[in-house]
């Protein structure tokens, strides 16, 4: 695991190199303040180069949280560079090829870490944080504790479900009321209230889809929280498009009210702690169907 692991972390690396490179040389042509370029956010491509190399690290001890929430942040950056190249004003080419090598290195990123999740679960070690790590002594040490497999007599089928009960459960349902309310609340300081602005399908007037997205997603959440397996993958679909959509949706509808633009954050913030939460349910109900008997 730790030579499958090396050449993720290695990426990882390069991706901090290059969302330095693209603050520096989106910094170098707009000749303005750090805080005030690109309509206030330039500077967050330093905070995601921060970010990056302070999660790189956790994932080169052996953090399987942090390399989903890894996972998460690639399939954000995947889409955040391209769109940021272009939509938040002229930038020269240097800089919109650098964006998209970003891109390019994130992708590689998400199918790298993608593999070795999945090659660590189909191993089914002892200690799953150990068998990420890259000290290879910590991984051939979780691989040998791991149990060998049982052959167990043939029983009845039973229906499989995720596992997500208890403290799971409860994570999920608090996560997904967060999320719906601060939804609801992003509406109503819209303005999106009987009597209030005209609602549409398109640009500004479409701020109102958000009771939409509440509505939807307590509706999956209610299955999910009970163990449906379709559900909780459904529920982790989800997450992440709010997640995207509520991290980009303040620079489509230019939104300038801090009020509705802390919202957005937040709601972000939310969604990606909700799809790790729904990732860890939908990773202890296949453990717990994969264990012996």
């Amino acid at each position: 695991m730790a030579r499958a692991m090396r050449p993720v972390v290695v990426l990882m690396l390069l991706a901090t190199v290059l969302f330095v490179v693209d603050g520096l040389l989106d910094h170098a042509a707009s000749n303005q303040s750090i805080f005030d370029e690109y309509k206030g956010v330039g500077w967050t491509s330093f905070v995601f180069a921060i970010a990056n190399l302070l999660m790189t690290i956790a994932v080169a001890r052996g953090s399987e949280r942090t390399l989903l929430g890894r996972i998460a942040l690639s399939a954000f950056f995947i889409v955040e560079r391209p769109l940021t190249a272009f939509v938040l004003g002229p930038k020269p080419v240097t800089s919109i090829a650098v964006h998209f090598l970003t891109a390019i290195v994130e992708l590689v990123i998400l199918l790298g870490a993608l593999r070795v999740w999945r090659l660590g679960h189909s191993l089914v070690p002892a200690d799953m944080d150990a068998m990420f790590s890259l000290d290879p002594n910590a991984s051939a040490a979780a691989a040998v504790a791991a149990p060998a497999p049982v052959v167990a007599e043939p029983k009845a089928p039973k229906p499989a479900r995720a596992a997500s009960t208890g403290g799971s459960a409860w994570l999920l349902g608090i996560l997904t009321l967060l999320l719906a309310a601060i939804l609801v609340a992003d509406g109503m300081v819209a303005g999106f209230l009987p009597g209030g602005r005209d609602w549409g399908t398109s640009g500004d007037s479409s701020g109102w889809l958000v009771y939409l997205f509440a509505v939807t997603i307590l509706v999956v959440a209610t299955r999910a929280v009970h163990g449906g397996k379709v559900a909780l993958r459904l529920l982790l679909v989800l997450a992440l498009i709010f997640f995207v959509e509520r991290a980009f949706s303040p620079f489509a509808l230019k939104v300038i009210d801090p009020v509705q633009f802390g919202l957005h954050g937040l709601a972000a913030f939310i969604a990606l702690a909700l799809a790790l939460a729904t990732a860890s349910a939908i990773r202890a109900g296949t453990s717990r169907r994969a264990s012996p008997a």
